[in-house]
C-alpha cells in the first residue's frame, strides 16, 4: 500500500471515529457504547495490516528459498550430511576408534 493511500485511510478512520464519539457523546450520551464501536475500524484496519504483512513476508521468504535453490545448483552443492566424509567415530559399543 503506497504511503499517500495509507495516510488518507488513517485519516478516514480518524475522522470517522471522532464523529462516532462525538455522536455518542452528545446525542445518544453514551460514551463507552462510541468508544466500542469507534475502535471496530480500527481493529479491522490493524488485522488488514498485519495479513499483508504476513504476505509480504512470506513472498520475501519463498523468494529467498528458490534464490538459495538455484545457488546450490549451479554450484553442484548437492553433497551428503558428515557420512559422507568417512569422519565416523563412534563404534557399536559408542567408544571413539583410535
Amino acid at each position: 500500500m503506497p504511503s499517500t493511500s495509507r495516510n488518507a485511510m488513517i485519516g478516514v478512520l480518524a475522522s470517522l471515529s471522532v464523529l462516532i464519539v462525538v455522536y455518542s457523546f452528545i446525542i445518544v450520551q453514551q460514551i463507552l457504547l462510541g468508544l466500542i464501536v469507534a475502535v471496530v475500524p480500527w481493529l479491522l484496519y490493524l488485522v488488514v495490516r498485519f495479513v499483508f504483512t504476513l504476505e509480504r513476508i512470506a513472498t520475501a521468504l519463498e523468494q529467498l528459498a528458490s534464490v538459495r535453490t538455484q545457488e546450490q545448483e549451479a554450484a553442484g552443492d548437492h553433497q551428503q550430511p558428515s557420512e559422507s566424509y568417512g569422519h565416523n567415530t563412534e563404534t557399536e559399543g559408542g567408544v571413539e576408534n583410535e
